[in-house]
């Protein structure tokens, strides 16, 4: 390790290059700007077939970005420098960060959810994180953050957006995400709000399948418009654009494919697969050049949702899927399942004519455009160390994660817990776990109770059988539910277990605490005390002890409305 942090140090910071000009691209070139390509920051040998598959990319298809996905920090950084330097026109490096830098990268601070920073009720806060994650992820040679979220969770199932939502409220939701943008953007990386026209009021989960978005034009505009407009008005850099079916703006009927074994990573089964859906907006020219461009007036980048999803997949192949977002006015496509022979279709499509070089003019100078706000950041291994998840960032995190929890019913006498309670813990994972998703609030309950805990893991697998003992020697139980949306798994849902639990209990105390959905209380509705604390990261698992030993008081507020239970704004002090 400390080879590999001399020879970084040995490195020249990599220096901003010169964006070139539109006539100084081959056609190639403008067309491989067009694509962004996935990765892993991991250790690769230059020989390795990972890292010749990234040279591939530049080189062979001229690519015009990359995205991380689960990465290293070092590892990440060398290869962002090596990239940027082996690239002719400087790249587009990308992270899904719209939970701070450890949504991607390992050892960093995995921050509150968005719909935990709104609970807070303070917008500032938003525009702290993005500030901080920007500066973190610039240092880390990152310039383009694909957050925020600018869906309004509208349907409490959502099985994909939930907490990734800063609520259901429409003007509340434009607030945080214009103030997350205004954040990001104030450290010269580019933000981007998605998924448009809005993923909020969905039933199924678009990694497996088409979602359809039943709503007239008149409820997008008093809904899911809302904050995309407060984005833009925030002068967002860059726009991502939903794999959505929304018949009001285009009633195109989509046509359905087989797809081969293994072309839906996520296991969509036949019986899953929407028919009679309408065109993606990904690849809708009504919906991007219609509504987006000409209404709204949006003349910056726009960029796809992962081209592998199953709401793509099952409807086109890889080449005619960028060949139809390309018609439709999108600028940039990620994650093409087959990148290389969707860059050939898109070729052979121009010289046959069905795609002008007028249309890849525009995309590339906008393309180009984007590139010149955010540059190509120089990586530089001392700021890194001093940088990212420092101190200071960490009590952001921190602030937001304690601001966030809320109460929202308090069985009397119950809180705060005493030290020497007898306590059963009980963790609760809507899929099956090898260990507790929750160790941070494991380490922390059994820190500061007198008397070991019993403590139990109920997960999708468990029966009546695993439920028998626990709790019947203790005090009071708690009920730590990592129950979560999680991109392709289509569905939340409390294990049928917790509650015959919690039926079995009867009237003995139960603290529950959702690490995860907030609306997990229609499941569980007898239960005395519930809190929400909105997602699993450690920030959160954290906080929640402390509040429910009365060290921190609880302040958060809910964002949305728990079905027949208690409304928006709800939560006690």
């Amino acid at each position: 390790m400390l080879v590999f942090f001399v020879s970084m140090c040995a490195t020249v910071p990599s220096q901003e290059k010169r964006i070139p000009r539109l006539e100084e691209l081959s056609l190639d070139e403008k067309i491989g700007q067009m694509f962004s390509v996935g990765a892993r920051g991991v250790f690769m040998g230059e020989s390795s077939a990972a890292y010749q598959q990234l040279l591939h990319h530049l080189r062979d298809n001229h690519v015009g970005g990359f995205i991380w996905f689960v990465s290293n920090v070092y590892e990440t950084a060398l290869l962002n420098d090596k990239l940027q330097h082996a690239a002719r026109v400087p790249l587009l490096i990308s992270a899904d960060l719209e939970a701070g830098m450890g949504m991607r990268f390992a050892d960093t601070t995995f921050w509150p959810s968005a719909m935990a920073v709104a609970a807070t009720g303070d917008p500032t806060l938003a525009e702290q994180e993005g500030r901080v994650v920007a500066r973190e992820a610039r240092a880390l040679g990152v310039n383009h953050i694909l957050a925020p979220v600018a869906d309004v969770n509208v349907d409490p199932d959502n099985p994909v957006i939930n907490t990734r939502s800063f609520g259901e409220d429409p003007t509340d939701v434009s607030r945080y995400v214009a103030a997350f943008t205004r954040g990001v953007q104030s450290e010269r990386v580019i933000a981007c709000a998605k998924h448009f026209p809005g993923h909020g009021d969905t039933h199924v989960d678009s990694h497996r399948t088409l979602p359809v978005l039943d709503v007239t034009r008149e409820r997008l505009e008093r809904v899911e418009l809302v904050p995309f407009r407060a984005a833009i008005a925030a002068n967002v850099e860059s726009m991502m654009m939903g794999h959505l079916s929304v018949a009001a703006l285009d009633p195109t009927p989509v046509p359905l494919r087989t797809l081969a074994p293994g072309e839906n990573p996520y296991g969509t089964t036949p019986q899953e697969m929407t028919r009679n859906g309408t065109m993606p907006a990904t690849i809708s020219r009504p919906i991007i050049e219609g509504l987006l461009r000409r209404e709204l007036g949006y003349d910056r980048l726009v960029v796809s949702d992962a081209f592998d999803m199953g709401g793509l997949t099952e409807h086109f192949d890889p080449g005619e899927a960028a060949v139809r977002a390309i018609e439709a006015g999108e600028d940039q496509i990620l994650l093409s399942p087959d990148t290389d022979a969707a860059i050939a279709a898109v070729q052979a499509a121009v010289k046959s004519g069905r795609i002008s070089v007028a249309r890849i003019d525009a995309s590339v100078r906008r393309i180009l455009a984007a590139k010149q706000f955010a540059g190509a950041p120089p990586v530089d291994p001392q700021r890194i160390f001093r940088i990212i998840d420092s101190k200071e960032h960490r009590d952001v995190a921190g602030e937001i994660a304690r601001r966030a929890l809320t109460l929202v019913r308090e069985q009397s006498g119950v809180l705060p817990l005493r030290p020497d309670v007898n306590a059963a813990v009980v963790f609760v994972s809507d899929f099956p776990e090898v260990v507790t998703p929750l160790a941070d609030f494991e380490r922390e309950v059994r820190r500061r109770l007198k008397n070991t805990p019993q403590v139990a893991l109920i997960d999708s697998r468990s029966g009546g059988g695993d439920i028998a003992s626990i709790g019947l020697n203790a005090d009071v139980i708690i009920l730590a539910l990592a129950v979560r949306a999680r991109s392709g798994a289509g569905q939340i849902a409390v294990p049928p277990a917790v509650r015959q639990l919690v039926e079995a209990l009867g009237s003995k105390p139960i603290v529950a605490i959702s690490f995860g959905t907030p609306y997990l209380l229609r499941d569980i509705p007898t239960v005395g005390t519930y809190i929400c604390a909105y997602g699993i990261q450690p920030v959160m698992q954290v906080a929640a002890i402390s509040a429910i030993f009365g060290e921190t008081a609880f302040s958060g507020r809910l964002p949305v409305t728990i079905p027949g239970l208690y409304p928006r704004g709800h939560g006690l002090r």
